[in-house]
């Protein structure tokens, strides 16, 4: 992939709204996350951390975007055209808009019809609170049908601290701040380690992947005319971190504490490398790619991919072939056959999703803009 060059003011650019290409990206991301859920892991085509690095890839596409919208927030706000409460009270809404619906009704659908694949019965709190993270912490209960859900207790987690940070920090100590965030992720995947935890699932465990992508939004914002030497530093330390993620995977079991340690902040690195560089613009062939419609489609309705992709190839796909059934239609679909199936069936789920329930709810937004307090036409 070639990146783009800046043949425009780049923080003009990175902040005049959508980048298409990190649709792409994100496509990318949770078809990984499926790959790890639906395939023998260490097998085959899931023989990568693919869960790992598909999650790792969301985390730093949102620390760059949600740091990159705080950002310029804070500006208005300390031009006084805004107020830090009014700033945060639509942050905050608007969060809630594009995730809480879809949430709640898929968890309260197990809770009612599905309470055995999950540990949702025994405590609903730490479900309906965002707290699955912590749970999944004191149980290792991966075999609940929710476990993925763990990342969204921590992007709500960190929702509720981030803003006052980047709102309330005095500008010119925010990159240490940053850098302090990326050094705390590893330190504290250390502190888990050698309390024999490995699974990493609390929030400050994934600090770094969030740091990575809240120091591009700084770059864009704050130092612009840096970005070239960032890209360049940046190329580097992916490059490294490239041949340390293979010897990492390659020499050493998944226990072993180098791989605790480093697995995520390397692939971080490597994911913020690609999101930088379609955050501007990849050219070439891999810019050819991620131009692509449909992986930009499918990027756009990732959520519902997300949300839904643990329940369709054990739930939703055997209720169709027994539908099918009934009808006369008679399938035993192999493995291969079944996957392609469940795949089908995930897209048509997560369209029907963002056509019929998240879009709607999604355009609420125009309401609580971060401009005028009148409701605007605003998209995002």
């Amino acid at each position: 992939m070639t990146p783009a060059p800046l043949s425009q003011p780049t923080s003009n650019r990175l902040l005049a709204g959508h980048m298409p290409q990190l649709d792409s990206l994100r496509t990318l991301a949770v078809l990984l996350v499926v790959v790890y859920h639906w395939f023998p892991t260490g097998q085959g085509i899931n023989r990568l951390p693919n869960g790992t690095i598909g999650v790792m890839v969301f985390f730093v596409i949102s620390g760059f975007l949600i740091t990159r919208i705080l950002l310029g927030n804070r500006d208005r706000i300390r031009a006084g055209k805004a107020t830090l409460g009014h700033t945060y009270r639509n942050f905050f809404i608007r969060r809630v808009l594009r995730i809480f619906p879809l949430y709640y009704l898929v968890i309260t659908f197990v809770y009612v019809f599905l309470p055995q694949a999950s540990d949702i019965r025994a405590q609903p709190a730490y479900y309906y609170l965002y707290g699955y993270n912590i749970l999944l912490h004191k149980t290792g209960n991966w075999a609940d049908l929710l476990s993925p859900f763990w990342t969204l207790g921590v992007e709500e987690q960190l929702y509720l601290i981030w803003p006052w940070v980047v709102l309330l920090m005095p500008p010119h100590r925010f990159r240490a701040v940053i850098i302090g965030m990326i050094g705390i992720g590893v330190l504290f995947r250390g502190y888990g380690y050698w309390n024999g935890d490995f699974d990493g699932v609390l929030t400050p465990a994934s600090f770094d992947a969030f740091g990575l992508g809240a120091l591009w939004a700084w770059y864009t914002t704050e130092r612009p005319t840096a970005i070239p030497q960032f890209r360049h530093l940046l190329s580097g330390a992916a490059a490294v971190s490239l041949v340390l993620l293979i010897g990492l995977l390659t020499l050493l079991p998944g226990d072993h504490i180098a791989v605790v340690l480093c697995q995520r902040l390397l692939i971080s690195i490597i994911a913020l490398w690609f999101v930088v560089g379609a955050s501007l613009g990849f050219s070439g062939p891999g810019g050819s790619l991620l131009n692509n419609g449909i992986l930009q489609y499918i990027g756009r309705i990732s959520y519902g991919i997300y949300v839904f992709h643990m329940l369709v190839p054990g739930y939703a796909v055997p209720l169709l072939l027994r539908i099918l059934n009934r009808l006369g239609i008679h399938l035993s679909p192999g493995f291969w056959a079944h996957r392609l199936i469940s795949l089908a069936v995930l897209l048509v789920l997560a369209s029907a999703s963002w056509y019929l329930f998240e879009k709607p709810i999604n355009g609420l937004k125009r309401y609580f803009s971060y401009g005028d307090r009148k409701p605007s036409a605003q998209p995002g």
